[in-house]
């Protein structure tokens, strides 16, 4: 490969990445992906009546009404 083919690769990856940057900080903090992945939530005590939930924009349920 030459060195025109690599500066042009190089520039269209930085392109790429900038853009992928600008589109991930210019989208609202709700509509963002959240990684439950390692998060550990103990089971919530519900009562009678109630049931768990996982509320959006969260990873850890909790006790709604029926």
């Amino acid at each position: 490969m030459n060195k025109k083919t690599a500066n042009w690769l190089v520039l269209v990856s930085v392109v790429i990445a900038l853009v992928a940057f600008v589109a991930a900080v210019s989208m609202p903090a709700e509509a963002r992906p959240i990684n439950c992945r390692f998060v550990s939530c103990p089971p919530p005590a519900c009562e009678f009546g109630e049931h768990t939930e996982v509320p959006p924009g969260q990873c850890c349920p909790v006790c709604v009404p029926d």
